[in-house]
């Protein structure tokens, strides 16, 4: 089994309040399903054997935010019971939650986790160019009511670059210093006209005119810059993909090395890779195959697909975002 089971992204709701327009939510609504996994499905489909062999699990959505999930608090208090060591990672927008479920969620998350909040603006108004229907107030409260409570977790500041957001990135990243932020994340992402002119038109209005802030690849590249002296959690497991990666001779493919994730989304759908998982028309040869609600974890990773048509990597994420030439890139092969 050439496929590594370390790190699982999971999508725990599908549900949103926002409205991102690059979001598969608002690209193609017509086969979105609002749904979430329940603590049950975890602890019964899933179960503790497997979640006890699990070292990291991103919680982010393709169409939805984890926080959203109504039984999310108690799906994180049981992983960490079952396994007290693994890297919960959770990536957000924000908004709309209490002050006491952030709190709640700061007692559940210690020094081995992080929080990603993603913030493209700086107040309400600059932050919903993008961000559609986002609430700065309860973003910032659910930031301070965390911190009250927790102040071990690694937070970080996650923007993307976009055209009304180029000429105040250093402010957004004093921001962050000031709310004592463990680190600024800067996304370079793929999604602009110059990237899809079909899908986004030649003028597009959302993409930097800095051609620095657009990605080179068909991948998202990230920046960081560290803004205290906390340690990030989950060093030994990017050594452990560097080293992965320097052994795949023909396979080009970064889910072999672990960093990635292997992906479940909230209807119990398994994909290797949240990227086959997006509801475009060219992925529509991964969709359904593997539901944890129908199969169990070792009956999938079990099917000869996993050995055979899986490893030839032809849909088009493998071909255009992993392709060889990327096992170089020690970002590519580490950062999730």
């Amino acid at each position: 089994m050439l496929i590594k089971w370390d790190h699982w992204h999971i999508e725990p709701s599908s549900i949103c309040t926002l409205q991102c327009p690059r979001c598969p939510r608002a690209e193609v609504p017509e086969s979105l399903l609002n749904k979430s996994l329940t603590l049950d499905f975890f602890q019964q489909q899933i179960g503790a054997d497997v979640v006890k062999q699990i070292r990291k699990i991103t919680f982010c959505g393709n169409d939805g935010d984890p926080m959203y999930c109504r039984e999310f608090l108690e799906i994180c208090e049981w992983i960490k019971s079952v396994n007290p060591g693994i890297h919960l990672v959770l990536i957000t927008n924000g908004s709309y939650k209490t002050a006491a479920w952030w709190q709640k969620l700061g007692e559940i998350f210690n020094h081995r986790d992080e929080i990603h909040w993603s913030l493209d603006g700086w107040d309400q108004a600059s932050n919903e160019q993008y961000r559609i229907n986002s609430n700065w107030s309860s973003i910032q409260t659910g930031i301070e009511s965390f911190a009250q409570s927790n102040n071990t977790t690694y937070r970080v500041w996650a923007a993307i670059a976009f055209r009304f957001n180029q000429d105040q990135l250093s402010h957004m990243q004093e921001q962050a210093r000031l709310q004592h932020f463990d680190c600024f994340q800067l996304t370079k992402s793929t999604k602009f006209g110059s990237k899809y002119p079909d899908a986004y038109g030649v003028l597009d209005l959302l993409e930097p005119t800095d051609t620095s802030l657009v990605s080179a690849s068909h991948r998202f590249e990230r920046l960081t810059t560290t803004l205290s002296q906390k340690i990030r959690p989950g060093s030994e497991l990017k050594e452990t993909f560097r080293l992965r990666s320097q052994m795949l001779g023909a396979y080009s493919g970064i889910c072999l090395i672990g960093n990635k994730g292997v992906f479940l989304n909230s209807q119990g759908e398994f994909y290797p890779c949240c990227w086959t998982a997006n509801r475009y028309p060219h992925n529509q040869s991964w969709q359904n195959k593997f539901n944890l609600n129908h199969r169990t974890f070792n009956d999938i990773i079990s099917d000869e697909f996993w050995q055979t048509e899986f490893l030839k990597f032809q849909s088009l994420e493998c071909q255009t975002k992993c392709t060889s030439d990327r096992l170089t890139d020690l970002q590519h092969t580490t950062e999730w």
